[in-house]
C-alpha cells in the first residue's frame, strides 16, 4: 500500500485516505489482531509481534525472523512474525513523530513480544 489507505490493523478513530473521518466499527469493522489469531491455531510453533523503531527493536526483529525460519526448517511448525512499523507519509508525520505515535498508540493495542513459542518443545 502506498497511499495511506485503511488497513486491517488501522485503529478505531485513526484517519486514513480511505476513511478520512476515522475508522468506525459500524462502518469499517474492528481492527484485526492477526497475530493473536495465529497464536491460537494448531500447527503454529512461533508467533511474535516485533517492531523497527529503534536499533534494539530491529535487532530483536531480525532474531525473531531467524528463529521463525529455523523452526520451519526444523519441521517444528508454522511461524508468524508480525513487524509493526510506521507509515510516515500516510500519517503525515516526521519519522521521529511517527515513532512516538506508534509507541503511544499502536503498542497499546498491538503489544510487542512473543505470543506463542513452542520451538523448544519439539
Amino acid at each position: 500500500m502506498t497511499g495511506g489507505q485503511m488497513a486491517p490493523t488501522t485503529l478505531i478513530g485513526q484517519k486514513t485516505s480511505t476513511c478520512p473521518y476515522g475508522r468506525t466499527p459500524e462502518l469499517h469493522g474492528y481492527p484485526l489482531k492477526i497475530t493473536e489469531m495465529a497464536a491460537l491455531m494448531e500447527g503454529t510453533c512461533y508467533v511474535t509481534r516485533q517492531s523497527v523503531e529503534t536499533v534494539a527493536a530491529i535487532r530483536s526483529t531480525k532474531k525473531a525472523i531467524r528463529k521463525a525460519f529455523e523452526a520451519s526448517m526444523a519441521g517444528k511448525g508454522s511461524s508468524l512474525v508480525e513487524v509493526v512499523s510506521t507509515c510516515n507519509s500516510g500519517w503525515k508525520l516526521s519519522p521521529v513523530k511517527a515513532n512516538e505515535w506508534m509507541k503511544e498508540n499502536l503498542f497499546k493495542f498491538y503489544p510487542k513480544g512473543d505470543l506463542k513459542d513452542t520451538t523448544e518443545d519439539k
